[in-house]
């Protein structure tokens, strides 16, 4: 169990880290497209597409990296003062509660697009370019699955400290 969680949390980090070039390549191209429609006065076809597909990708895999570093906004106004013991506790009862149902959700919803698009060879009609969706929907599904990996791990973590007041790792 512990290589399992280990592999969760070292993929995330990796995937996160690699994120960062993502964000300049999408600002490079971001700012390509704005000189491109207001100096040029040539917007592309292409670029608005690569622009939101990249965001999307780049959120989906962000995902699992920001929860690995406990980044999510939490509202810690009685939290933050409880002891650890109860924190874990609490993260747990509160995992069942939210995280399941929501990323299960999540997940499934996800997956019944990747089916769909590839199935149907469906296309996005942002632009008149028409590219198709099934890589992005992929993308997508690939970035909430390692959310949710990395869920279970903190799981995993969270009701370890809850049962025996020591950390996991």
């Amino acid at each position: 169990m512990r290589k399992a969680i280990k592999l969760v949390d070292s993929v995330n980090e990796w995937v996160g880290e690699q994120l960062k070039w993502l964000v300049f390549a999408l600002i490079a191209v971001v700012c390509i497209e704005v000189m491109m429609r207001y100096v040029f006065n040539s917007p592309t076809i292409q670029l608005p597409c690569i622009i939101t597909f990249t965001g999307a990708a780049l959120y989906a895999f962000a995902f699992g990296y920001v929860h690995l570093h406990k980044g999510h906004v939490r509202v810690d106004v009685f939290y933050a003062r409880f002891p650890r013991r109860m924190q874990a506790i609490m993260d747990s009862i509160l995992w069942f509660v939210f995280f399941l149902p929501g990323m299960g959700f999540l997940t499934y919803a996800a997956w019944n697009w990747v089916i769909y698009s590839w199935e149907t060879n469906e296309k996005s009609n942002i632009t008149f370019w028409y590219p198709i969706l099934g890589p992005i929907r992929t993308l997508v599904f690939i970035g909430l699955l390692f959310f949710f990996l990395q869920g279970v791990a903190t799981l995993v973590r969270d009701l370890h400290f809850a049962i025996r007041s020591k950390p996991y790792d």
